[in-house]
């Protein structure tokens, strides 16, 4: 995920729908992965600020980033 991703997001519904799914899909794997995503990609929150909301260190949300953005990029690159 990247602002690009959130370019072409707001610009076509399908991919907004994909995007959903994936979320969904991960959702299924690891809530608290979309949680992270949600809170910086979404409301734009540091990775300090996530670590206290969730109660879990930096360390762990960048690694739970890391793997959120791994998951959600092969779950949208199979949807296209």
């Amino acid at each position: 995920l990247d602002t690009g991703v959130a370019e072409r997001v707001h610009s076509a519904p399908s991919d907004i729908r994909d995007l959903d799914a994936a979320l969904a899909d991960l959702a299924r794997l690891d809530e608290r992965l979309v949680r992270v995503v949600e809170m910086r990609y979404f409301c734009g929150m540091k990775d300090a600020e996530i670590a206290q909301a969730l109660g879990v260190t930096d360390r762990t949300v960048r690694r739970d980033w890391e793997k959120a953005r791994l998951v959600l990029a092969h779950a949208l690159r199979e949807a296209t």
